[in-house]
């Protein structure tokens, strides 16, 4: 059974926490009998840096320690060459932090990845504070670069930024982008209490994985477009509100919940949603074109609140409860989709959210779903 006055509140305090980015400290982990002090990594640093601006432009190679605050100034390029590896190490209460007011360029490879993390040897969230792009519109790139055990893996405010293959993990958040322009191809967040927060921010997201999380996405006043991302494992998987969306492609299988959509517009298409332990999709006041997609193995599939949304040409079926729950008292169109080879279970609040579901295809549409 369904419990939407949970579902709804859940949504809420997800949204709530857009902008909420407290401080934890992580030197220690703890244990029933107290805290039990870390290993620290071997590293032989060939540059050290302390409280500190950079006035010219630096290239970092090797293995550059970092303790304090370093500020990358305007005028300046900070550019890291494959193989880096960048350890962060704290000094009683303040959490290290790389500051970029100017550009940064690291450009790593597969075979040899930039690398930024703590100076423990199993790093953890909240090691150090994370890299920050600061009014920074200038060509930001990182590329092929691991982020790891940090506060905030990588933070742009008021920035622009092209990540390619850039991955953030064990994280309390892993990347979070304020009023910025932002291009992700590859790479992802795992393992982090927040994967991904944008706000006030336009992204552009292809082929990324979002895995482990607490909370995959979530996006507040923003355009997200998302091509062929996969999402497995978050407790809640994406969660927008009052976004331009669209979703192409790719799958959330296997989240405690899928999308969650608050006053948003635009459209899920192609998108296989399946395997959620509570749903696949929940619209709220949002004008969502949902077509294309397979909802199935949910507990429910789609959730609807009134009918800004309509829903055709999907594959709908083998939810646990319903496959179309419409909580609210306005119709709510979902005509010309595949219900499987039972009956559609739809719910309609009793007789006051009547659901127009008036064609029933009678096979699985022809539109590539995945499979």
């Amino acid at each position: 059974m369904i419990r939407i006055p949970l579902i709804a509140m859940v949504g809420l305090q997800l949204l709530a926490a857009l902008l909420i980015n407290q401080p934890v400290t992580g030197a220690e982990s703890l244990t029933a009998a107290g805290p039990v002090a870390r290993a620290e990594a071997p590293f032989k640093p060939t540059a050290v840096y302390a409280d500190l601006m950079l006035v010219e432009d630096t290239v970092w190679r090797g293995e550059v320690l970092v303790e304090g605050v370093l500020t990358v100034a305007p005028q300046a390029t900070l550019s890291i060459e494959p193989g880096t590896v960048v350890r962060f190490r704290r000094q009683g209460s303040q959490a290290p932090l790389l500051v970029v007011q100017g550009r940064l360029v690291a450009t790593g490879t597969k075979e040899a990845p930039v690398i930024f993390t703590s100076n423990f040897a199993d790093p953890a969230a909240a090691d150090w504070q994370g890299i920050m792009l600061l009014g920074s519109e200038k060509k930001n790139l990182l590329e092929n670069c691991r982020i790891e055990g940090a506060q905030t893996g990588l933070e742009a405010i008021f920035s622009s930024v092209t990540l390619k293959n850039v991955s953030s993990e064990r994280a309390a958040t892993g990347m979070r982008f304020q009023d910025t322009l932002v291009v992700m191809e590859a790479g992802g967040v795992s393992q982090c209490d927040i994967g991904l927060i944008f706000a006030g921010s336009e992204a552009t997201l292809r082929n990324l994985s979002v895995v482990g999380n607490r909370v995959g996405l979530l996006a507040k006043e923003s355009s997200v477009y998302l091509f062929e991302a996969n999402f497995s494992g978050n407790q809640s998987a994406f969660s927008g509100d009052a976004c331009k969306v669209k979703i192409q492609g790719g799958a959330l299988v296997g989240n405690g919940s899928g999308i969650t959509f608050s006053g948003c517009q635009g459209a899920v298409t192609g998108a296989q949603l399946a395997n959620n332990k509570e749903f696949g999709l929940s619209l709220t006041a949002s004008r969502i074109r949902v077509s294309a997609n397979q909802i199935s193995g949910n507990d429910t599939g789609l959730i609807v609140f009134d009918g800004a949304a309509v829903a055709w040409d999907n594959a709908i079926y083998d939810n646990a409860g319903y496959d179309l729950f419409n909580a609210g008292i306005e119709e709510f169109r979902a005509p010309a989709n595949w219900w499987g080879t039972t009956a559609a279970k739809i719910y309609d609040n009793r007789g006051r959210g009547k659901v127009l579901y008036a064609p029933s295809l009678t096979a699985r549409p022809l539109a590539p779903l995945p499979q």
